[in-house]
């Protein structure tokens, strides 16, 4: 398994905290940080947490049968000291995530793999949904743009249009 993917100017590090894959690979990238884990309930990070400490220090929620959604096990931000100059804050897990400062015209800008072909789309404000001409489509047909990626974008556009409107 490739331990590193570097994807939109991101660094990844794949990991399973159950089999302790990739735990000393994000020990060392964490070194001399204060991070901070987020994300939906029930992903793991507890897990996580415990992994890089090779113990239990943080409770670790179950899935609900019912939904199989996470359940919030952690409740309110702990703060750990992973080692010299090292911490992360364990946050609680969401259900939704909803994005409400960025306007739908600037969206592309936060999309980091679409910056080098807005320059290719014939409109200035090109908002890469309608236009035909758009260089984010071409980078689309000729393989430099994931479509699934597009579609998120196209979802994101949708939605942040839709409370914009709503404003009004």
């Amino acid at each position: 398994m490739k331990k590193y993917i570097k994807r939109f100017g991101y660094k990844v590090i794949l990991t399973n905290a159950t089999n302790k894959i990739g735990i000393e690979e994000l020990r060392k990238e964490l070194k001399g940080r204060i991070s901070a884990f987020s994300g939906n309930s029930g992903v793991g990070k507890s897990t996580i947490i415990n992994a890089l400490f090779n113990e239990e220090i943080t409770k670790e929620g179950e899935i609900s049968a019912k939904n199989k959604k996470g359940k919030n096990t952690t409740t309110d931000i702990k703060i750990y000291e992973l080692g010299e100059n090292t911490y992360i804050a364990d946050t609680p897990g969401f259900s939704s995530f909803e994005i409400t400062e960025i306007e739908s015209n600037d969206l592309d800008k936060y999309f980091i793999d679409f910056k080098e072909h807005i320059k290719d789309c014939e409109f200035v404000g090109c908002t890469h949904i309608k236009e035909e001409k758009c260089g984010i489509k071409n980078a689309i047909e000729n393989g430099e743009i994931e479509s699934k990626r597009y579609e998120r974008f196209c979802k994101i556009y949708n939605e942040l249009k839709e409370k914009e409107a709503r404003r009004w």
